[in-house]
């Protein structure tokens, strides 16, 4: 066999193993970056969560102290890379102190934004206006964009895990410690219900419930694992660390008005 013929079989038997990566790194570079946020509009009162991924998926909920709404669907792919990009080059995103007290005397919005800068998640909370400009304004017309989508009714709940630390660990242990300690849930139980490892993966994230059977597997997960808390506030102690999981409403209408009056009769001239 000739030197050359050698060569090529080592490289045709080299292709087999690049083959089988390529579907994988594929996969890892078609995952969507995406933002979530929170925050209270002065106009209506109302608090919200937007989320928005590259590929054009968006989420906005919004609650009032009567009604929940939802909507979701999809809104053009560039206001949200405008966005994303907007968040990415913001200073007070990139900075190690991400988190702010409230400006005094500051009557605009608060936020909370999450976002994935350099590989990893960050949490940023402060005033709307200490985004800077670009920002604010690639954020309003994304949220008019959103709110052009239809309400989603089909959407059974909505799950959330939000980090315990400091003090509030601290207290959540004393209450919930059995034998002197909390034992954590192995990553091979959470995995079994997948909404519950995407949220403590993406924390503060709202991962949808989409039917009533997801909300009930997760209820008898809670029951199984004797989960400090309720079916729809309770305590997830694991090896990625300790979560207070929330289980919310897609949506929610407020009480009927009063029956309208019928009207009178008009009089006979």
């Amino acid at each position: 066999m000739t030197r050359a013929a050698l060569l090529l079989g080592a490289l045709l038997c080299a292709a087999g193993p690049l083959q089988a990566m390529r579907p994988y790194d594929q996969m890892k570079n078609n995952r969507s970056k995406s933002v979530w946020l929170t925050g209270n509009s002065p106009k209506t009162g109302a608090d919200y969560y937007l989320e928005v991924s590259q590929d054009g998926r968006a989420i906005l909920r919004e609650e009032t102290s009567k009604t929940v709404t939802t909507r979701r669907g999809n809104i053009p792919v560039q206001l949200i890379k405008d966005f994303l990009r907007e968040t990415e080059n913001s200073e007070i995103v990139n900075t190690r102190n991400r988190k702010q007290d409230k400006t005094v005397f500051y009557h605009g919005e608060l936020l909370s934004v999450s976002a994935y800068v350099s590989g990893e998640l960050t949490l940023t909370k402060a005033p709307l206006n200490n985004f800077g400009e670009a920002f604010a304004y690639a954020f309003g017309e994304l949220r008019k964009a959103v709110m052009e989508l239809h309400v989603d009714t089909t959407t059974a709940a909505f799950l959330r895990a939000e980090p315990l630390e400091g003090e509030a660990l601290d207290a959540f242990r004393e209450k919930a410690a059995r034998d002197g300690e909390v034992k954590n849930i192995e990553t091979y139980n959470i995995q079994k219900i997948k909404p519950l490892l995407a949220s403590i993966k993406d924390a503060n994230r709202l991962i949808p419930l989409e039917t009533a059977a997801d909300v009930k597997e997760l209820q008898a997960f809670i029951t199984e694992q004797q989960l400090y808390g309720l079916r729809t506030l309770f305590y997830l102690p694991s090896t990625r660390g300790t979560f207070k999981c929330s289980v919310l409403e897609a949506s929610k209408a407020g009480p009927a008005g009063p029956a309208a009056k019928p009207a009178a009769p008009r009089k006979k001239r």
